[in-house]
């Protein structure tokens, strides 16, 4: 296994946002985190990268503990989280250097990853000389993907990767995961775009009420292909919900 997840919990106040959670998530599969917005995908994402602890539970990856194996842990994490927070007085390139250096890896190997990326995500060089304060919304999402996968860890994980990215950008990073996905490494995502989980999970989750509504593969969510990814998480989430009670005929002349 990956990750392993035992009666993870999680309150903010009053409010239970994840309650005894359990979870598995095999090497090899690209695991995708559905649900509304405000159910605790963030949260639960934070809490398996050490950035939230939780309330009662446990966290485990490849067999190994924070408590014991924080460093070595992390080393083989990356993780573009929903803020990405980036370093914006530094240029595009100096932060990935940056970044390459945090995760010591020798300056030829640094060089030579930083080009393959930056070339595969940026058509316009100049834009990387610049500082990241200036960037779009999209050229920071593809610098922080960048920084997240420079280290090649063995867990990667990515709060919603396609917000924010133009459509070619967007079919670029599902090239990416679809080519870094590999028998030794778990890929987990939580994502809205449900156009670009269908072409890259191998595993679905959903999350509702602070518990795991669904868990399993993306053929048994979607009835071997019978239904769309958002049709069977309407299904699954809203099963009663009928249009013409919520009395929008106002709307119709």
């Amino acid at each position: 296994m990956s990750i392993q997840i035992d009666g993870l919990s999680k309150a903010f106040g009053k409010r239970k946002v994840l309650q005894e959670l359990n979870l598995t998530i095999e090497k090899g599969q690209c695991y995708c985190l559905l649900g509304k917005n405000g159910v605790g995908k963030s949260t639960f994402l934070n809490c398996i990268l050490d950035l939230i602890k939780p309330d009662a539970g446990t966290v485990s990856l490849f067999g190994k503990d924070y408590a014991t194996n924080s460093l070595e842990l992390k080393q083989n994490l990356g993780a573009l989280c929903e803020d990405n927070p980036l370093i914006e007085e530094f240029t595009g390139l100096e932060y990935l250097n940056f970044v390459a250096k945090l995760y010591r890896l020798p300056q030829h190997e640094a060089d030579q990853r930083i080009s393959s990326l930056t070339g595969y995500f940026f058509s316009d060089k100049e834009s990387l000389h610049k500082n990241i304060a200036g960037y779009s919304t999209g050229m920071k999402k593809k610098i922080g993907i960048a920084a997240a996968i420079l280290h090649k860890p063995s867990v990667l994980i990515l709060d919603e990767p396609f917000t924010g990215l133009d459509p070619i950008a967007a079919q670029l990073l599902v090239q990416l995961i679809r080519n870094y996905a590999s028998p030794n490494r778990v890929i987990l995502i939580s994502s809205h775009d449900l156009n670009y989980v269908e072409r890259v999970a191998t595993h679905i989750g959903v999350l509702n009420d602070g518990q795991l509504m669904y868990h399993g593969s993306v053929q048994e969510f979607t009835m071997n292909g019978e239904s769309l990814i958002d049709q069977a998480l309407f299904q699954l989430l809203l099963p009663h919900h009928n249009t013409t009670e919520a009395n929008i005929d106002w709307m119709l002349n």
